[in-house]
C-alpha cells in the first residue's frame, strides 16, 4: 500500500502541477460556455431575413401571412406575378414569390396542389416547412368557418391541459423530466469524457515509460501490480480535483444566475407601466419557461446526486482505466492501440446512446439493466439517478460494479506485469489470455 500511495502522489502531483492542468480547469468551462454561444450565434446568423412576394387570388390569407423581423410579405395584384418571376434571378432584395391561386367553390383540394413557390436560390427545407405550417393552419380555419364554426369559437374550443404527476413510491410532484434528463446526460457525458481522456492518458504514460525503458528501473524498487495501481489512483485523483473545482464553479455560477434573475424579475413584476404589462401579457410561455426550469432543479437532491455521480465516476473510471493500463503494457507504441482500444470505447457508446431511453421510461427495461451491468452502469445509472432510482437498484449496481472492477484489475495485473517487460512483438488477445493465465 505504500509503494501504491507514492506512485500515486508522485503521477498526481507531476500532473496537478503543471501549468497545462492549472489552465485547462480554468478555462475548459470558459471554451464550453464559449462552443455553445458560438453554436447559438452561428445559428441566428444562418437564419437571416427573407422576403418573398405573395399573389394571394383568393384574398383568403392575408391575416396567415404577417410580416415580422425575420419574414417579411409584401402582397402584390395577379398581374404582377409575370414580371416580379422576370426581375427575380438575381434579385437582392427578394427571395421568392408564392402564388395562391382563386378558391373556388371551396375545393380546398385542389387549392393545396396549386399554391407554388418560386425562389432565388435555396431559400431553406426549415422557412419552406414555417410557410407550410401557416398555409394548413389558415385552410384548416376556413374549413371550420365553412363548417359554420367562427374564429372565436374555434379559439374557445382549444384547450390546454397541464397534467399534475404525483409519484406515490417517491412521494413527490413530477415536475420538469427534461429539465432533469438534460442535467443527467450532461453528467453522463462528463464520466464519458473523462474515462476516455484520463484512460488514453494512463495507457499513454505506460507505453512512454514502457519505449524510454523507465519502466525497467522503476520495476526493479515496485512491484508492477502496485506500479499499475499507483498510476490509476494517481490519474483519478487528478480528474477527481478536477471535478471539483469545476463542480465548485458551476454552484457558484447557478446561485449567482439564480439571484441575478431572481432579483430582476422581481423588479419588473413591481414596477408597473404600460411597457411591463405589455410584456407580461406578450410573453407568458417565456415566463413559464423559466418557471420551469427552476422547479425542474428544485426538485432534484443535488447532494445525492453529486456523491453518487462523483461515486460511479471514481469506480467507473478504476474498472476502465486498469482495462486502458493492460493495453498500453502490452504494446509498444501509440499505433498499436489503436487495434485494442475500439473494445472499451464499444460499450461506453452504448451505455452513452442507450441511457437516452431514460426519459422515455427511467424504470424501463432497458434503463435497468443498462443502469446493473458494469460495463455501462457508471453511465447509465447517473441518467437514472434525478428521476429517483429504489437504494436496493443502487446498492446492486455498485455492488455488481466494485466486484468486477476488482476482477478486471486483478485480470489487469496479470497482463500488465508480463506485458511492461514484453518487446518486439504485437500480442493478440490470444496471447494476453496466456498472460493472465501464469502464476505468480
Amino acid at each position: 500500500m505504500k509503494q501504491i500511495l507514492l506512485v500515486a502522489q508522485r503521477e498526481f502531483f507531476t500532473q496537478v502541477k503543471n501549468k497545462t492542468f492549472l489552465i485547462m480547469t480554468v478555462l475548459t468551462p470558459l471554451f464550453m460556455v464559449g462552443i455553445f454561444a458560438i453554436i447559438a450565434w452561428m445559428m441566428s446568423a444562418n437564419s437571416d431575413q427573407k422576403t418573398i412576394a405573395v399573389v394571394d387570388e383568393s384574398k383568403e390569407f392575408i391575416t396567415a401571412l404577417v410580416s415580422n423581423e425575420n419574414n417579411i410579405y409584401n402582397f402584390y395584384p395577379a398581374k404582377d406575378i409575370q414580371g416580379i418571376k422576370d426581375t427575380l434571378l438575381g434579385s437582392k432584395y427578394l427571395d421568392g414569390i408564392l402564388v395562391i391561386p382563386k378558391l373556388e367553390g371551396n375545393d380546398f383540394n385542389s387549392l393545396d396542389k396549386k399554391i407554388e413557390l418560386t425562389t432565388n436560390g435555396n431559400i431553406g427545407n426549415n422557412y419552406t416547412s414555417q410557410l407550410e405550417d401557416k398555409i394548413n393552419t389558415r385552410i384548416e380555419e376556413l374549413k371550420l368557418e365553412k363548417e359554420g364554426i367562427s374564429h372565436e369559437k374555434m379559439g374557445q374550443l382549444k384547450s390546454n391541459i397541464s397534467i399534475k404527476s404525483f409519484d406515490l413510491k417517491g412521494g413527490k410532484e413530477n415536475r420538469s423530466e427534461y429539465v432533469k434528463f438534460g442535467f443527467a446526460m450532461a453528467l453522463s457525458y462528463i464520466i464519458f469524457m473523462f474515462i476516455m481522456i484520463y484512460g488514453v492518458k494512463v495507457m499513454r504514460s505506460i507505453v512512454e515509460e514502457k519505449n524510454n525503458r523507465v519502466v525497467e528501473i522503476i520495476i526493479s524498487s515496485v512491484k508492477p501490480f502496485n506500479l499499475m495501481m499507483g498510476k490509476i489512483l494517481g490519474t483519478t485523483f487528478v480528474a477527481l480535483t478536477q471535478f471539483t473545482i469545476w463542480i465548485i464553479m458551476g454552484i457558484a455560477c447557478f446561485v449567482g444566475a439564480t439571484a441575478f434573475l431572481g432579483s430582476k424579475m422581481d423588479e419588473f413584476k413591481n414596477v408597473q407601466t404600460p411597457q411591463t404589462e405589455i410584456l407580461m401579457q406578450q410573453q407568458p410561455e417565456w415566463l413559464e419557461k423559466s418557471q420551469t426550469i427552476v422547479d425542474g432543479f428544485s426538485d432534484m437532491n443535488f447532494p445525492v446526486i453529486i456523491f453518487l455521480f462523483l461515486l460511479y465516476f471514481f469506480i467507473g473510471y478504476l474498472f476502465y482505466s486498469s482495462i486502458f493500463a493492460a493495453i498500453g503494457s502490452a504494446v509498444e507504441n501509440d499505433t498499436d492501440t489503436q487495434q485494442f482500444t475500439f473494445y472499451p470505447i464499444f460499450p461506453l457508446m452504448i451505455a452513452m446512446y442507450g441511457s437516452m431511453t431514460t426519459l422515455d421510461n427511467p424504470d424501463g427495461p432497458v434503463a435497468f439493466w443498462l443502469s446493473m451491468i458494469p460495463f455501462t452502469s457508471p453511465i447509465s445509472m447517473v441518467t437514472r439517478i434525478p428521476f429517483g432510482v429504489e437504494w436496493w437498484e443502487i446498492a446492486l449496481s455498485l455492488g455488481l460494479l466494485i466486484g468486477t472492477m476488482l476482477m478486471m484489475v486483478y485480470f489487469a495485473s496479470k497482463v500488465y506485469r508480463v506485458g511492461i517487460l514484453m518487446y518486439g512483438k504485437k500480442p493478440s488477445f490470444k496471447e494476453m489470455w496466456k498472460w493472465m493465465r501464469y502464476s505468480n
